[in-house]
C-alpha cells in the first residue's frame, strides 16, 4: 500500500510548492493533492493517507460581496497606532518592571497591526474557516489519521483555534521577497519538514490502530486496511 500525505490547498502556487520543491524530499511517498476535501476524498477512493497536511486560510464563501480595503482608511487607522517614541518616552525613569512595559508597549504597536490584517481578510473572505473544516471533515471521514496545518497566515488566535479543533500540529511555509526566494527556502526546508510531519505520524500511530474497527466495517479481509498501512509505515521508517 501506498503511503499517502493529503495536502488540501486552495492555492496553484502552494500545490505546485508540494510538487516540485517538497514531494522529491520524501521517496517513499505520494502526496495526493486537493483543493477540497471532497475532491481529496475522490482521489482517495478506498486508500488510507498516513497524514493530513492542511493549508489554514482559504476563501469564506459566506462572503458574498469580498473587497479591497481602500488605502485612506488603512492609513488613517495606521495613523492612530502608537509610534516608537511612544515606546521609549520617559521608559528609563519607569518605576517597576521596565523590560515588562518596553513589551507591552512594543506589543501595542504589534497588536495593532494584527487587528488591521485580520479586518482585511474578513472583508476579502479569507479566514480559517477553509482549513478548520477541512480538519473537521477529515477527522469524520478518516478518525485516527495524524492531521497538521501547513500555513502562511498564522495568528495566535489562529493556533489557539487550531488546537481547539483537535490539530496535531502546526508548521510555516517558508515566505521570501518574492515566488522565486519562497521556492528556494520551500525546497531547503523540505527535508526537515519532511521529517518533522513523519514524527508527528510516530506519534500518532496508536491512535489510527484504535480506530481500526472504523475501516473494517463489512470486511472479511484477514489483514485490515489499516494494518496494512501501519506494516508499510513501519517499514519506512526502519529504512
Amino acid at each position: 500500500m501506498d503511503l499517502i500525505i493529503c495536502f488540501i490547498d486552495d492555492s496553484d502556487f502552494e500545490h505546485d510548492l508540494v510538487r516540485e520543491e517538497i514531494a522529491p524530499s520524501a521517496p517513499g511517498i505520494t502526496f495526493v493533492q486537493a483543493y477540497t476535501f471532497d475532491e481529496a476524498r475522490g482521489k482517495l477512493g478506498k486508500k488510507i493517507p498516513i497524514l493530513f497536511l492542511l493549508d489554514l486560510w482559504g476563501q469564506d464563501m459566506a462572503v458574498k460581496e469580498p473587497y479591497l480595503t481602500p488605502k485612506a482608511e488603512l492609513e488613517k487607522r495606521i495613523s492612530q497606532f502608537k509610534t516608537l517614541d511612544d515606546v521609549y518616552k520617559n521608559l528609563q525613569t519607569f518605576e517597576g518592571d521596565q523590560t515588562n512595559e518596553y513589551l507591552k508597549r512594543l506589543f501595542t504597536i504589534v497588536d495593532g497591526w494584527r487587528n488591521i490584517f485580520e479586518t482585511v481578510c474578513d472583508r476579502i473572505g479569507q479566514n480559517r474557516k477553509y482549513g478548520l473544516e477541512n480538519l473537521r471533515q477529515a477527522r469524520n471521514s478518516y478518525p485516527g489519521v495524524s492531521a497538521v496545518f501547513y500555513t502562511r497566515k498564522s495568528l495566535i488566535s489562529d493556533a489557539v483555534a487550531m488546537f481547539r479543533a483537535g490539530a496535531d500540529g502546526l508548521f510555516i511555509k517558508p515566505t521570501g521577497m518574492d515566488d522565486t526566494e519562497t521556492r528556494r527556502l520551500t525546497r531547503r526546508y523540505a527535508p526537515q519538514l519532511v521529517e518533522e510531519l513523519a514524527l508527528v505520524c510516530d506519534r500518532h500511530v496508536d491512535h489510527l490502530k484504535r480506530t481500526e474497527s472504523f475501516y473494517t466495517t463489512g470486511l472479511t479481509e484477514k489483514e485490515t486496511a489499516v494494518a496494512r498501512l501501519l506494516k508499510s509505515w513501519h517499514k519506512y521508517r526502519e529504512k
